[in-house]
């Protein structure tokens, strides 16, 4: 079973949860210049990015604060059993197989696209799980890196850091954990690395997170649908033929053309560099054979557009309900809605012969 399952529920599910302490406190009124974050933030520290709405800057409306020391100790005991419960879900859920010795390796080399690279359209997955390890890791840093700074009270810096730092820890736990279960997978490892300094970016640069996002797009495949109503299936993270990664540009995000007389449209379109893989995983009910063959395999790479969901809920919230507009906003951080993509030119390649199974074959 996919380890990126547990990490999918537990990063989303943490970050649209957080986004409700940032509202508890009342909002200053509509004339009102008082900002409630000055006296707790310095000159040099940036302005939060998770809540960024262009045009205008938004900062994170706090509750009034209880003393610094408790709220520091509630958030980071909080962030604490998330780890301490996950780590003790993946025990039951993963490891409780036979051990044996250590062993690396086995998940193809660092030349990406070649046949036994990564990114081969050879590898298991073809590819798509080199994603989603990315995209987990970022998510869960993500959103602890903003509980710490926003339900907390911890500054910027030390909440990037401390929730990038256990991100990554975590999964690289799992990865070592795997060796004695199964095999550590270096490519696993380097992909949580990248998707951990994608959330410090995000985190630290508000330039950066006002212009990039690293989303998912899922829509259940055909297939997972059938493990579903057969066997009451539950894992959707190797559902890898109903993924797609986006890498996405946020037109709205390029000031110029936003502010421009014409230029309200771009805070609701993205432009995106797309991943998925089709026919992979999940397996087929049968034991490919001739007559029977494996489903068809593809694995494609595209430049398109997409719907800017959190622009298109920022703009319809925005005054009207703002724990929704937050929670949107959130979630659309890390998510993308189906079907929201139109690729504008792509590429597709097919594997030759057999495919293995599982990872680390």
């Amino acid at each position: 079973m996919s380890r990126l399952v547990r990490t999918i529920v537990t990063a989303v599910l943490l970050i649209a949860w957080l986004r409700l302490p940032a509202v508890a406190g009342p909002l200053p009124s509509a004339g009102s210049s008082y900002d409630p974050d000055a006296t707790a933030r310095s000159p040099a520290t940036p302005e939060s990015p998770w809540i960024d709405l262009a045009p205008s800057k938004v900062l994170a409306i706090r509750a009034e604060p209880a003393p610094t020391s408790r709220r520091k100790l509630a958030a980071s005991l909080t962030l604490a059993g998330v780890y301490v419960g996950f780590m003790g879900w993946t025990y039951l859920a993963w490891y409780r197989v036979p051990t044996h010795p250590f062993a690396a390796g086995g998940d193809g080399n660092w030349k990406l696209w070649s046949e036994e690279g990564w990114f081969g359209k050879q590898r298991y997955a073809g590819g798509a799980d080199k994603w989603g390890h990315a995209w987990a890791t970022m998510g869960l840093a993500r959103g602890g890196t903003e509980l710490l700074y926003q339900a907390g009270g911890y500054s910027r810096l030390t909440s990037a850091i401390v929730g990038t730092t256990l991100s990554e820890l975590l999964f690289l736990g799992v990865e070592i954990k795997d060796g004695f279960a199964y095999r550590f997978s270096y490519g696993d490892f380097a992909f949580n690395t990248l998707g951990a300094a994608w959330a410090f970016a995000s985190s630290m640069s508000p330039q950066f997170d006002e212009l990039f996002d690293f989303r998912v797009q899922y829509a259940p495949s055909a297939r997972y649908r059938e493990k579903f109503r057969d066997d009451g299936d539950l894992d959707i993270a190797e559902d890898y033929s109903g993924q797609t990664y986006l890498v996405s540009l946020h037109l709205g995000g390029i000031r110029a053309l936003r502010d421009a007389r014409w230029g309200g449209w771009s805070r609701f379109v993205d432009v995106s560099f797309g991943f998925e893989s089709r026919g992979y995983k999940p397996d087929p009910p049968y034991k490919p054979t001739p007559e029977m063959p494996d489903y068809a395999k593809s694995q494609t790479t595209f430049i398109g557009l997409s719907l800017n969901a959190q622009g298109l809920f920022d703009y319809l919230l925005r005054g009207r309900s703002e724990p929704a507009r937050k929670i949107l906003h959130g979630t659309f951080e890390v998510w993308s809605l189906p079907y929201t993509t139109l690729p504008l030119a792509s590429r597709s390649v097919a594997p030759i012969g057999d495919v293995p199974d599982e990872p680390n074959n």
